[in-house]
């Protein structure tokens, strides 16, 4: 319905989220890593459809982002350290770094087909 009313109006703009799993697979995530390669895939789709309607589409894909399922309620704290050894930037990002990114990509007009990791390089690794 939303699409529908941006094409109508010839202007807008939809960003999904996705995973790095959705990028890189991991053990124990066969499932969730599909579902969101498929965010992944149904992002350049859509970017490719509705871009000759000035309907811009692009994806997020966070890595490991600092809450409270990173913080122990759902990952050990072996898990979270692994998991920063394993950065770049040995960090985890911010909540307000990924609206930063939301931001950027509703404001900047030539933004389509965008698929912007946010995993301080993880997925370099």
């Amino acid at each position: 319905m939303l699409g529908r009313n941006m094409m109508k109006k010839r202007e807008g703009c939809i960003i999904n989220v996705a995973s790095l799993l959705g990028l890189k697979g991991g053990k124990g995530s066969a499932a969730y890593a599909a579902s969101k390669a498929g965010v992944i895939a149904l992002t350049r789709a859509l970017a490719a459809e509705l871009g000759e309607k000035n309907v811009r589409v692009n994806v997020i894909v966070p890595g490991y982002v600092e809450t409270s399922m990173t913080r122990g309620t759902v990952m050990t704290p072996d898990a979270h350290s692994a998991a920063l050894n394993a950065i770049p930037l040995k960090r985890f990002g911010l909540p307000s770094e990924i609206a930063d990114a939301a931001v950027f990509l509703a404001t900047n007009k030539y933004a389509s087909n965008c698929v912007l990791n946010l995993d301080g390089g993880l997925s370099a690794t």
